[in-house]
């Protein structure tokens, strides 16, 4: 399933991975490898699978929103725990 396949309401299967100094980043792909390794030169791990999807709690501090809009222009999601969840990365 690719992210521009799904509907808004649909959940999908997503995997939440973290890196170091608060960075979380969410992805359709359960290795991670889309994620930008430049965003976290230590590496990312992974943390744990989920449902996402607009009703759909995210097992992090962030609204699904930002996440779905993430995934659904760029296939992935990065974030600093405490920053705030424009709609651009």
């Amino acid at each position: 399933m690719t992210p521009s396949t799904y509907a808004d309401a649909d959940a999908v299967q997503a995997y939440l991975f973290h890196g170091v100094d608060g960075l979380y980043a969410v992805t359709l792909d359960p290795s991670g490898h889309n994620i930008p390794r430049e965003a976290c030169p230590t590496g990312w791990h992974f943390k744990t699978a989920f449902a996402l999807g607009v009703h759909e709690s995210v097992p992090a501090a962030i609204d699904p929103e930002p996440v779905l809009r993430g995934i659904r222009g760029f296939g992935y999601y990065v974030w600093r725990e405490g920053q705030p969840h424009g709609t651009t990365q």
